[in-house]
């Protein structure tokens, strides 16, 4: 498969790559340059994987499971620079108002990441266990911290 092949075939994720770029990183520059350096990123490490790939653009069927083949390797990419990045906004990310949705950024950054495989690009728990290489269990479990989390559940302060 030819570059230009790919960026064709990947070029309808765009959308879905942002948001997802910008669920971990809330600026819009940052989270352009995110998916920019992941896709760059999975270009150069990927390149045999990518090249004896070879797709019938008319083939539907072939061309969207092909599609789904990319999504969750570019994702994969952009989870693992993502995750380096955000450490570095962190200050930026508690300083947010609550029409910034202060609750999902103060989370951890795989929990953020977790969360918006799942509920925004739907994808099962073992889809993510894949994307991300871990474990089944760290994925239930991270939703459900994020879940809890985000509902306003606390930890009860411990009596004096």
């Amino acid at each position: 498969m030819k570059r230009n092949d790919l960026f064709q075939l990947v070029a309808p994720l765009s959308e879905k790559l942002y948001r997802f770029a910008y669920s971990l990183i809330p600026d819009d520059l940052q989270a352009e340059q995110l998916v920019i350096d992941s896709l760059n990123a999975y270009l150069i490490k990927e390149q045999k994987q990518i090249v004896k790939r070879d797709f019938d653009p008319r083939n539907k069927k072939e061309a969207q499971q092909l599609r789904r083949f990319y999504f969750k390797g570019l994702l994969k990419y952009l989870s693992d620079i993502g995750i380096r990045r955000s450490g570095q906004f962190t200050d930026h990310l508690k300083d947010m108002g609550p029409s910034g949705h202060a609750e999902f950024y103060r989370l951890e950054a795989k929990i953020r990441i977790v969360i918006s495989l799942r509920y925004d690009a739907r994808f099962s728990v073992e889809e993510i266990a894949e994307i991300l290489a871990i474990p089944r269990y760290e994925v239930i479990e991270k939703l459900h911290n994020g879940r809890f989390l985000l509902l306003g559940h606390h930890q009860p302060e411990a009596p004096l």
